[in-house]
């Protein structure tokens, strides 16, 4: 379960970093910023559920291991850090955005009045985003 778990782990984070590459091509050959978002948004959403996956097998092999004293267990903590960040943008952030989207129809959301908005949660998003990364990659590295 350990050398599954440490390469469930590996594979998550590179498609973690991955992605950021993927969401630049997906913005350089689409011809509309709106049908780009549209494609990189799903597959963060997928990408999302993935972690939540990789952090219930994280968790689940935590607790069985050492019980209550996971609570002394930095790992654990920034497992539930994670999951928390996740949860935050798939649950929280991303309906804002796509609320935003809708209440801006018939035009794109970065042509109406709520572009503002938009940028400032799309930004506070990414922001998340960035941490969940760097926080998979601390988790990854201290893995044992």
């Amino acid at each position: 379960m350990n050398t599954f778990l440490k390469l469930l782990i590996a594979l998550w984070v590179g498609s973690l970093w991955w992605m950021i590459v993927v969401a630049n091509v997906i913005f350089d050959k689409v011809p509309t910023s709106y049908l780009a978002g549209l494609i990189a948004g799903q597959l963060f959403e997928y990408l999302s559920y993935f972690s939540l996956i990789v952090l219930t097998f994280v968790m689940f092999r935590l607790l069985k291991g050492e019980g209550w004293r996971v609570l002394k267990n930095s790992l654990f903590w920034i497992s539930l850090l994670i999951l928390f960040i996740v949860l935050m943008n798939l649950f929280g952030i991303k309906p804002f955005l796509e609320t935003l989207k809708i209440q801006a129809l018939p035009k794109e959301v970065m042509e109406s009045i709520f572009a503002d908005r938009f940028s400032l949660w799309h930004g506070l998003s990414s922001i998340a985003y960035l941490i969940h990364s760097l926080l998979a990659t601390f988790l990854m590295l201290k893995w044992r």
